[in-house]
């Protein structure tokens, strides 16, 4: 004969595996939006990183970062305005009025969100960082020139010494 279990004890033991659930898809969860973040903000830190590195040091390291992040993110978001948000508009707004009138354009109107933009967002996140990298490159190489036809004087950076010891 079979044994059956409690409502009680179904009911703990179903808290106790919500409780473990929810531990686990907490810290998965963390990790993936740090992750993402780290993955987002590239254009913040990439940057930094080159304009501070000690055998290549460019001046006005502060300004060439902000400057390359403007670059990337104004991209992003003109990709944003001038895609996106036209064929947005137009499958939530258009697209259902057309299908309840029964046009032939409403099905092809009303799939541009899943034919446009979700396509183009996920195509531009992971290009975010080789979108980076060309930019900062481009910019990198001209980038004193650029400073110094701007007129911005940076104090020169102390190099040590070949005797130093570093204390």
């Amino acid at each position: 004969m079979g044994r059956t279990l409690s409502r009680r004890t179904l009911g703990a033991a179903d808290g106790a595996i919500t409780r473990c659930a929810a531990r686990t898809m907490i810290s998965a969860d963390t990790t993936t939006h740090g992750l993402v973040l780290l993955w987002v903000s590239v254009p913040l830190w990439a940057p930094a990183l080159r304009a501070c590195l000690p055998w290549r040091r460019l001046p006005c390291a502060g300004r060439f970062t902000l400057t390359v992040a403007a670059l990337v993110y104004g991209a992003f978001a003109a990709c944003v305005a001038l895609v996106m948000l036209p064929a947005e508009v137009l499958a939530t707004f258009i697209g259902p009025q057309l299908l309840e009138m029964g046009a032939p354009g409403g099905r092809w109107v009303s799939a541009l969100h899943a034919d446009v933009v979700v396509p183009v967002f996920l195509a531009f996140i992971p290009a975010l960082p080789g979108v980076t990298w060309v930019v900062m490159l481009l910019l990198a190489r001209r980038w004193p020139v650029i400073c110094d036809r701007l007129g911005l004087h940076v104090l020169p950076v102390p190099q040590p010494s070949p005797d130093s010891t570093g204390a």
